[in-house]
């Protein structure tokens, strides 16, 4: 007997330590997730992470699976993908390097979902704002000192013109024509000064606006102009765009919950400050990324989030005079906000928003031909698909003769899911969007007062995520790299509050 009570004392202890190990992994994985250079730390927390979920499974030996009406699907869908990457027209193991990728990505949804955080998930959720505001206030102090910037690569000179850019004097002809062939024209007023390397040089031209880069390689001087693009602590600006587009809607949701608790809870002027200080940095960031797809579905969602707001305001009014004052407040503060934002907005901000009213279809660049492309390859590939991560490969192949950017993606996740995984994959995807769509919308009932603002702030916060996500997947790929894992983390979560929910109410009706 005392062998067996010191048995179950061992396991008890080593389940607590593994699921501490589980909690802390996540914090780690959250708290890495914006900076695009800390990949080690990311994989450390994903690790510990797996870690706690495998090492408590066998220490308990016993499965404890939670099923989820999402289990049939995802699992149709990764069979699939592991069959585009077997029977790709032009097979390589790459592919199976990028289905590592998204099942690493479904693996931290059920992760999520069967850890046992308890009231700890909250921290988790607060980390993620954390993250967000620092990754956010150093893509501030970054865009202030005119560091990480975007960067268009133009194209290559020779090793023999280094000494003029040493010397920082001028440019001779000879100079001036190289960099003409690679569509760099300078005027006679471009000037040259040393970065912070002795193999890096800046070049400035007033006149025509331009500014680049010119770094040492081996062979070459490489030479990139510099756009007035933030890439913050991401490596692209469209990365950062893309983060954005998924995490800022449901720290809005939040944000907004936050006013709603304000009658119900006295102390959370201070939750109202810092998760608006964390909207407004993130704002910031967002606009100067220049990444209108994700202005466009952030906007999409915020709107959607206040009309629900709205509508549920209106209908606990009990007058219309109240109601046409609530209205013609808010109308008010919207004009106002607008009209505050328009005039404040640098003008490089500014032109390029026009283009979105002006031209819109040019705003899209090459978009319209890969999208092209990408359905010429589907009537080709209609069930198996080109096979994952084989999107640039197969574009070089049947895209355009003449080719100026080469994607990696489809850049619309419509597509690119029909183009790599076929098109039985994208009716599959379309069916677990709506199953994720009925499960956060399960969110909005049954919450007694200590839970509304977690658990209405998810409700309003995943809303805006999965709009803002489906949106800006028209003109991008959010099923890449860190945003993958972004987008299935979050849904994990929203999943993880529903079982939360459950475990609660069924000790309530154990103990009642």
């Amino acid at each position: 007997m005392l062998k067996l009570k010191s048995s179950l004392a061992l396991n008890y202890t080593s389940t607590k330590i593994l699921d501490f190990a589980t909690y802390i992994g996540f914090l780690i994985f959250v708290l890495s997730l914006p900076f695009g250079y800390s990949t080690v730390f990311l994989n450390i927390g994903m690790s510990l992470v797996l870690l706690g979920w495998v090492g408590r499974m066998i220490s308990e030996r016993k499965l404890n699976w939670h099923r989820t009406p999402l289990d049939v699907p995802i699992a149709l869908f990764l069979g699939l993908a592991l069959v585009a990457s077997l029977f790709a027209p032009h097979f390589a193991s790459s592919s199976f390097g990028y289905f590592w990728k998204l099942l690493r990505a479904i693996l931290l949804f059920y992760a999520v979902i069967h850890s046992r955080l308890g009231i700890r998930w909250r921290h988790i959720i607060i980390a993620f704002f954390v993250a967000a505001a620092i990754c956010s206030t150093f893509g501030i102090w970054y865009y202030a000192n005119d560091t990480r910037l975007a960067l268009d690569f133009m194209g290559r000179v020779g090793l023999e013109f280094q000494e003029e850019f040493s010397a920082g004097k001028g440019f001779s002809d000879e100079l001036r024509a190289e960099l003409r062939q690679i569509n760099v024209p300078l005027s006679q007023s471009a000037l040259i000064s040393s970065a912070n390397t002795q193999s890096e040089w800046r070049v400035d031209d007033s006149v025509r606006d331009r500014r680049y880069v010119v770094r040492k390689d081996e062979k070459h001087l490489m030479v990139y102009m510099i756009e007035q693009r933030l890439t913050g602590t991401f490596k692209m600006p469209n990365d950062l765009g893309a983060y954005l587009a998924l995490s800022l809607p449901f720290v809005i949701g939040y944000f907004v919950v936050s006013w709603q608790s304000l009658r119900k809870q006295k102390r959370t002027m201070w939750i109202i400050a810092a998760l608006g200080a964390v909207v407004f940095v993130m704002t910031v960031n967002l606009m100067l990324t220049l990444t209108r797809a994700a202005w466009v579905s952030v906007a999409v969602a915020t709107i959607c989030i206040g009309f629900y707001v709205a509508v549920k305001m209106l209908s606990a009014l009990k007058s219309v005079s109240s109601m046409w004052k609530f209205v013609s407040i808010g109308t008010v503060l919207i004009i106002l906000v607008l009209g505050v934002s328009l005039f404040l907005m640098p003008q490089h901000i500014k032109s390029r928003f026009q283009t979105i009213i002006e031209q819109p279809v040019g705003f899209m660049g090459e978009r319209p031909q890969w999208w092209q492309t990408s359905l010429e390859l589907i009537q080709k590939y209609p069930f198996t698909g080109i096979g994952l991560g084989r999107f640039r490969y197969e574009y070089q192949l049947n895209g355009p003769a003449e080719q100026y950017n080469i994607p990696f993606h489809a850049h619309n996740i419509y597509l690119h899911i029909a183009v790599e995984h076929g098109i039985p994959s994208l009716f599959l995807f379309l069916w677990i969007i709506v199953i994720i769509w009925r499960q956060i919308w399960a969110l909005r009932s049954t919450m007694g007062v200590e839970e509304y603002f977690w658990n209405m702030g998810a409700f309003l916060g995943g809303s805006g995520f999965l709009i803002s996500a489906l949106i800006y997947g028209l003109a991008d790929n959010i099923l890449h790299q860190r945003t993958v894992l972004l987008f299935w983390f979050i849904i994990g979560i929203i999943y993880y509050i529903q079982l939360h929910k459950d475990e609660i109410h069924e000790k309530r009706l154990e103990t009642d």
